[in-house]
């Protein structure tokens, strides 16, 4: 699985991007996370608000979600 946080670089994005790389390396999640804070990104997908998360291409969630609603959406048992 890919995952892309796309983001503005303010802290909430940052710290989504963190929480979703933490699940990996843990290995409750088997995907490459990536972290963009370029606005054209944000623009190219078509996504007006921040921080978004991108599931092999496809927006996933637009907004900062909680960590429940964050582990519903990445499968975490």
């Amino acid at each position: 699985m890919n995952i892309k946080v796309l983001g503005s670089g303010c802290p909430t994005c940052k710290n989504l991007y963190e929480k979703i790389k933490k699940l990996s390396e843990e290995g409750k999640i088997n995907a490459k996370v990536e972290y963009s804070s370029d606005i054209n990104d944000l623009i190219n997908e078509g996504i007006m608000g921040s921080p978004a998360i991108l599931i092999d291409g496809k927006v996933a969630k637009i907004g900062n979600p909680s960590d429940q609603e964050l582990n519903k959406i990445l499968g975490v048992k």
